[in-house]
């Protein structure tokens, strides 16, 4: 299981040498990937070897840890994966594997620390998330996590108690909703919001989607706690006839819309902030100045934006320019075949928060890089 320690210990390691090999690659049922995958490692792995001048010690490394990644894709990638993240380097003994339920783009990068970009795409879109459907009778909440859903909890309305001494005082189940006294549904939506709470502050999950006819969960809302009145949170209609499963898929589709309009907002209040007086910056260069100082909160990137660069190995100066000793230090320049990448590393090891934006056109128009400043 992906998580943030992980992603971070990988973001601090380091090849002296600058050849940490890193691959991504997708492994879904949808593509012939026992075939194609070993074919495209191979190439790409020549290409970029005879592109740099590689010592023959290096090579013979970089190719032992090529041959492991392909012993992973062949013997041990379970079926529920869609995608494989493998990191080698041999100098180090250092080898990572890590399996995601999304397909990824096949990528082999040999650069002097793990391509993290993609674990941490995979962290903002596969963010855990609670549904909750609400009725006047039962009720369920769904804990959905990275791979599938993880926890149930099903919540029955409140039974009235007979007071017939023929039959004892014994709990009579009130089948007819509609003539339940609205007391009682109040009751059981108090039940249902605190179970909702409890269950929010037990695993930090922020995303919540509410699943239900619109007037009852209108209702519903009216008694959600302070964490669930908090949550980034959608809506979906209630299908009597749909499964569980199909369910959960179409309230993935609703937070996929919640994190684009949270996306959206966060990047209008980045270029809000834009200025010398403001918290806001952009572009490549001055957020990586701000990275350097330690300076940024919220790290924004477009998720298709890959614009290579040069990275120093003795200071880690970064230059989205063609530069061949490091400015800073006269230290050697080795190439990056994403500089956004390197931007997402160094947030990550600052505990800065990142997040990866699709087709928002006004961070297309900030470089495709943006952030909000702890400070000026």
């Amino acid at each position: 299981m992906i998580n943030k320690e992980l992603v971070k210990q990988l973001a601090a390691a380091q090849s002296a040498q600058g050849i940490f090999l890193s691959a991504s690659l997708s492994t879904s049922r949808l593509d012939d990937w026992r075939q194609t995958a070993p074919t495209f490692l191979n190439s790409e792995f020549n290409r970029i070897t005879r592109l740099r001048p590689y010592t023959k010690e290096e090579l013979r490394t970089l190719r032992d840890d090529l041959q492991k990644v392909l012993e992973v894709l062949q013997y041990e990638v379970n079926p529920p994966a869609q995608g494989l993240v493998v990191y080698a380097d041999g100098g180090s003994g250092f080898f990572q594997s890590v399996e995601l339920p999304l397909r990824l783009s096949n990528r082999l990068l040999i650069e002097p620390s793990p391509y993290i970009r993609p674990l941490v795409h995979a962290l903002c879109v596969l963010a855990p998330f609670v549904v909750v459907r609400v009725s006047r009778d039962d009720s369920t909440i769904y804990l959905v996590d990275q791979w599938r859903l993880s926890r149930e909890e099903d919540l029955t309305g409140p039974y009235l108690k007979s007071g017939d001494r023929a039959t004892g005082d014994v709990p009579v189940k009130e089948y007819y909703a509609a003539a339940r006294q609205e007391s009682l549904v109040d009751q059981h939506f108090k039940e249902v919001a605190g179970a909702l709470e409890k269950l929010l502050t037990e695993t930090g999950v922020r995303h919540l989607v509410l699943c239900g006819q619109h007037d009852i969960v209108s209702n519903y809302r009216k008694f959600l706690g302070p964490l669930g009145s908090g949550c980034a949170w959608g809506e979906i209609a209630w299908d009597a006839v749909a499964s569980v499963n199909q369910l959960l898929a179409a309230a993935r589709g609703e937070i996929q819309a919640v994190r684009a309009r949270e996306m959206e907002a966060l990047v209008a209040r980045i270029s809000e902030g834009l200025g010398p007086q403001g918290r806001g910056v952009s572009g490549f260069e001055d957020t990586m100045e701000a990275l350097r100082r330690g300076q940024v909160q919220t790290l924004v990137v477009d998720r298709n934006a890959r614009p290579s660069g040069w990275r120093c190995l003795q200071c880690d100066f970064v230059s989205i320019t063609d530069v061949v000793v490091c400015p800073v230090c006269d230290g050697q320049m080795v190439p990056l075949d994403d500089v956004l990448g390197e931007a997402v590393r160094v947030a990550i090891l600052q505990n800065t928060f990142v997040e990866v934006a699709e087709e928002v056109p006004t961070l297309e128009g900030m470089g495709r890089i943006a952030g909000i400043l702890r400070f000026r």
